[in-house]
């Protein structure tokens, strides 16, 4: 398992595990027809311009986009998916892909399947609010005391430390410092009628985690929004901590957290769709 192997790099196989190509869109209007709003929800970091300066990246890209299409002063709000471990790079192809340019060139191909989607749209059915949530205790990953004092070692070399080992010396004191509390965290779910979920993720979440609550729900489109409601960082899916690399080796939770997110949302969903459909019962 490599992280970031480089462009056209002759070792790199393939990739380790899927993305979620879907392109959530929710649009709202006022009474005379005119774009309030657009919420786009995608997979993948926003972190193609490079550098050190503040950018809007490819959501920037995407909202300017939208917005000559629709109204100038239409909102268009991005949230990202469960985008923990994809990024935009494709190592196959040679060119450079951290520039404005390129964050540009992302946020209108975003833009094409947001405009052609708008033609599909379709009335929600039922604009019922609903909101509930549930708190978690994570589990802290695991640090041995031997950990703890090669990490101590680590930042005393300070910059002249390798990367990779700064990554875990940061990580053990970190999580040493916890003295074993569990990590809080919040899973939000919003929904709206039978038609629209909502879930809101803690944290910088692997893909397949929010893969597996979209199969898993019962509302007719599901948005999964990672970083939202705090963040603890990466939280990989199980199979992930076999394979290592930056985005596990950073993470301060332990092996099983991702899967517990996962049984709260789809719990909730589960719970909250049956409600609709009760209340939808007694009204008829």
């Amino acid at each position: 398992m490599g992280w970031n192997p480089g462009k056209l790099n002759p070792n790199t196989i393939r990739p380790i595990g899927p993305i979620d190509p879907e392109v959530g869109v929710v649009y709202f209007e006022g009474p005379d027809k005119k774009g309030l709003l657009t919420y786009v929800n995608f997979a993948m970091h926003p972190d193609t311009t490079g550098g050190t300066r503040i950018s809007a990246d490819y959501p920037g890209a995407l909202s300017r986009r939208l917005a000559d299409y629709k109204e100038p002063d239409m909102l268009t709000i991005f949230a990202n998916g469960t985008c923990g471990n994809i990024n935009h790079l494709n190592v196959q192809w040679p060119d450079r892909q951290h520039s404005p340019a390129e964050a540009n060139r992302l946020g209108i191909i975003l833009a094409a399947s947001v405009l052609k989607t708008y033609m599909d749209l379709k009335p929600v059915t039922d604009n019922t609010l609903r909101v509930r949530s549930e708190v978690l205790q994570l589990p802290p990953a695991k640090v041995t005391e031997q950990d703890v004092s090669e990490a101590q070692e680590i930042k005393k070399r300070g910059s002249q430390a390798k990367f990779m080992e700064q990554v875990k010396a940061y990580k053990a004191l970190d999580v040493a410092g916890r003295q074993d509390k569990p990590l809080e965290v919040e899973v939000q779910i919003i929904t709206m009628g039978k038609d629209l979920a909502w879930v809101s993720l803690p944290g910088e979440i692997f893909v397949e985690l929010g893969l597996s609550i979209k199969a898993a729900s019962p509302f007719k489109q599901t948005h999964v929004v990672e970083l939202a409601n705090g963040s603890i960082g990466y939280i990989p899916n199980r199979s992930a901590y076999m394979e290592g690399s930056y985005e596990v080796v950073s993470a301060r939770c332990a092996e099983g957290s991702g899967e517990m997110l996962v049984t709260s949302a789809v719990r909730m969903l589960a719970e909250m769709f049956k409600q609709a459909g009760s209340e939808v019962s007694k009204v008829q």
